[in-house]
């Protein structure tokens, strides 16, 4: 398994902080225990916090010291030392041991809490990092996609081409081209048929597209007689299709504009081209 992609997200640090929530520290916890890059990271990562924290520490001045004596209330304990010139006694109050404890406590402390907010701060802008992170992958991804599509759509358009320029220098099939029979709309196709064997193709990449709940049919009639040549794919229709087969002695071939699922007569009013075998 490839542990990188966790190692890098950040989560660990956030883990060691406690800034984790429970669901995802738990995950955690639990690669931990399956994998020991996981553990060995984690303990890694503790102790690059502890020598950081340890590096970034503060030593109070002396002079802190002295103002935070000063500030302390006057208590019992004073001693009188005097002069070396015989000049009045100074007198120096003996502060109690857990008094001066709780002074450089109380530094101790507020060193702590600097410290616990820095890390904060880093384990935030790791989270942010990372965030940004799982939004770039998903961009890349999906931009990925549609790359893929497009190529795709592209080699189909490659592949149908190659396609027409074969059958277009067939000999062994004849080529009829289908005209609109309105004069004052531009539609066409284009159909490929060995007479031999009756094979049959169509070019519908020229036809607009069936309008919802309609396809086109293909037909081709002997002595006026329609039979049915197969549907043009809704899906597919700028490509080239292979049809059901045309017997011998086909005289011409019509597409009609039927109900999606075709019928087994065609509707004259709803003829869109037509084309004789010459």
């Amino acid at each position: 398994m490839d542990l990188s992609c966790i190692i890098q997200s950040g989560d660990l640090e956030l883990y060691v902080l406690g800034m984790l929530p429970p669901e995802e520290a738990s995950k955690v916890e639990t690669l931990a225990q399956l994998f020991p890059e996981i553990q060995q990271e984690l303990d890694a990562i503790a102790s690059t916090f502890e020598a950081g924290a340890m590096q970034m520490a503060v030593t109070p001045s002396s002079s802190v010291k002295d103002k935070l004596m000063a500030s302390l209330p006057a208590k019992s304990g004073v001693v009188a030392t005097p002069e070396a010139n015989g000049s009045p006694a100074k007198v120096v109050e003996m502060k109690p041991v857990a008094e001066q404890r709780s002074s450089f406590s109380k530094l101790a402390i507020a060193a702590s809490w600097g410290l616990f907010l820095l890390a904060g701060a880093f384990a935030i802008y790791l989270y942010n990092g990372n965030q940004q992170l799982k939004t770039d992958v998903a961009t890349l991804q999906q931009n990925a996609t549609t790359s893929e599509q497009q190529v795709a759509e592209l080699n189909k358009k490659v592949s149908s081409y190659e396609l027409y320029r074969q059958l277009k220098s067939d000999p062994s099939l004849t080529s009829v081209a289908l005209a609109s029979v309105k004069p004052d709309v531009k539609q066409q196709a284009e159909v490929f048929w060995n007479k031999t064997t009756g094979e049959l193709f169509i070019d519908p990449s020229s036809l607009p597209p069936a309008p919802k709940g309609k396809q086109y049919q293909l037909w081709f009639l002997i002595d006026g007689q329609p039979t049915d040549a197969g549907m043009i794919s809704l899906t597919d229709v700028a490509s080239i299709q292979k049809m059901k087969q045309a017997k011998p002695g086909a005289q011409m071939f019509a597409i009609t504009l039927e109900d999606e699922g075709g019928k087994p007569t065609p509707d004259l009013n709803a003829l869109v081209v037509a084309g004789k075998v010459s």
